[in-house]
């Protein structure tokens, strides 16, 4: 290419413009693109983040290619010894935690650049011209928080409060205040120039930390945990899980349990999920079909340097499991590496399924909606994890594809969280097995009576009755059963109410109840 002609404009009024000049020498250079040539005086990339391109990672490694190439050209043409008398300039809106500016700067930060300035300023610090005394406040909220838009009478008591959930304030000139009730997430990116994580992320933090149930633990001593298939390695998952953190009278239910397999880089997650029941009944609602979940255990493997992770102590897991009678209904795995596993499992009596988190149709990707549903719809109960809660929130779904990955920063890993996902997918597609057994929680049962007849001795009374049928199922020819023949169905022992000191199973073979 060649340049044919040189044209000077000279504006009967000065106008600002982007550019930096009297640099010398005369650094005047052409950066070839995909789509033609750029030329520069100097170099100026404006909204460096906002390349054309809505997917996230995408964006950055078209703008990481694009500077790489100036910045390179800059130092091949007019670098001289150890000097390099040009100027780069990058300058953008925030986007996302995630954009390429976010990236960059944090990166220059680590790596203690000495030749990289950073101005990182709300517009009106930059233009004092667009500040006000009058102020108005905005809750800057977190991964777990939503921002929001304070009220203008707002107390301080009040004010304090928001403090108090992890909410940073935010002072901002009250001539922004419609632009920020009109989308709190623009305002921030593009006014007060600050990341939002909200608006890439594939499920809220905040939504997440609504399914922790406080008495609920997991029974993994760590979250992750180093574990490989070494000739002098004998280390067993089991010996990181306490089953006295694992609530007893659930260990009967449906647990489904999924491997994200890998042999090495990569971590294994394994996750069980229990089936607990179905959604509460409404008033004069159709019954719900819509299944609850409750998650039993997470963990992730990792093999030591120089080793793999070891595909028959991930068996070895689950045959313990079932040994230590948890009722193991179905197993399953993503396609990786799945064909000796699954195999092994079906010939010992294991129900297996291969379940892909990733495989998406017609841009959705359902492994992952319905996860996002049980979440949103509160269908899911969890424990306090820091792992795991870091992985789910740093989820983020390509608008091109419909795949949920793990976003380019952060923790940078997602196995785990596909354990989690695989298992309640696999639990909802055998969700009609279990009906008549598990189909509706005794909680759920007992509160759907009429309120006149939810006396603590009735809802008693209920869950005796539902063991003594249970036991019937169990001993149809009536014997009585001496205590070390006792069938425990999770709710304790059996005793009448009444002050009959009589058989129950006599009343029963007669049809009355003793109440």
């Amino acid at each position: 290419m060649k340049i044919k002609s040189i044209k000077k404009n000279i504006l009967s009024q000065p106008k600002q413009y982007y550019d930096v000049i009297n640099a010398d020498p005369y650094n005047n250079f052409l950066i070839k693109t995909n789509t033609g040539y750029i030329g520069s005086h100097n170099c100026f990339f404006d909204e460096v983040s906002f390349q054309p391109n809505i997917d996230v990672a995408k964006q950055i490694e078209k703008a990481k290619t694009l500077v790489n190439t100036a910045s390179a050209r800059m130092q091949s043409r007019f670098m001289k010894n150890d000097k390099n008398p040009t100027i780069l300039i990058l300058a953008s809106s925030k986007r996302t935690e995630q954009s390429y500016m976010e990236t960059y700067i944090e990166g220059k930060k680590r790596n203690e650049s000495k030749t990289t300035l950073v101005v990182d300023e709300p517009q009106w610090v930059i233009r004092p011209d667009k500040d006000s005394k009058e102020k108005f406040k905005v809750a800057l909220g977190n991964k777990y928080l939503s921002s929001e838009v304070l009220p203008l009478n707002i107390t301080s008591e009040q004010e304090q409060l928001y403090r108090n959930r992890g909410y940073q304030i935010l002072e901002v000139p009250i001539g922004y205040y419609e632009t920020f009730i009109d989308d709190i997430d623009v305002a921030l990116t593009d006014i007060a120039g600050i990341s939002t994580t909200n608006s890439s992320r594939y499920i809220s933090g905040e939504r997440w930390s609504q399914t922790v149930i406080s008495e609920l633990q997991n029974p993994f001593n760590k979250e992750i945990i180093e574990v490989g298939d070494g000739a002098d390695d004998t280390t067993q998952y089991s010996e990181f899980f306490d089953l006295d953190k694992v609530d007893r009278k659930y260990i009967d239910r449906p647990l489904f349990i999924h491997m994200d397999m890998s042999i090495s880089g990569d971590k294994t997650g394994i996750a069980g999920v229990w089936l607990i029941g179905k959604l509460p009944p409404q008033p004069d609602r159709p019954e719900s079909k819509d299944l609850v979940y409750q998650l039993a255990f997470s963990v992730a493997i990792k093999a030591p340097r120089g080793h793999q992770v070891s595909f028959e102590k991930n068996r070895i897991f689950i045959r313990w499991l079932k040994e230590k009678g948890f009722a193991v209904k179905g197993v399953s795995t993503d396609t990786f590496q799945s064909y000796d596993t699954g195999q092994a499992l079906k010939s010992e009596g294991f129900k297996y399924d291969i379940v892909s988190v990733d495989r998406c149709k017609d841009n959705v990707c359902p492994t992952y909606q319905y996860f996002k549903n049980t979440i949103y719809e509160k269908r899911l109960r969890t424990y306090e994890t820091a792992h795991l809660t870091e992985e789910i929130i740093g989820l983020e779904r390509d608008n091109n594809t419909g795949k949920v990955d793990h976003s380019p920063s952060g923790i940078n890993s997602k196995d785990t969280a596909d354990a989690v996902c695989g298992a309640i997918w696999n639990a909802s597609q055998h969700g009609d097995e279990f009906q008549f057994n598990f189909g509706e929680d005794i909680e759920n049962l007992i509160n759907a009576n009429d309120v006149s007849f939810q006396t603590d001795q009735a809802k008693k009374q209920i869950t005796i009755d539902f063991e003594q049928e249970l036991m019937k199922i169990h001993n149809p020819l009536g014997l009585e059963q001496s205590d070390n023949q006792f069938v425990d169905f999770g709710m304790g022992k059996a005793q009448p109410l009444s002050s009959f000191n009589v058989n129950s199973y006599a009343y029963l073979s007669q049809g009355i109840i003793p109440w």
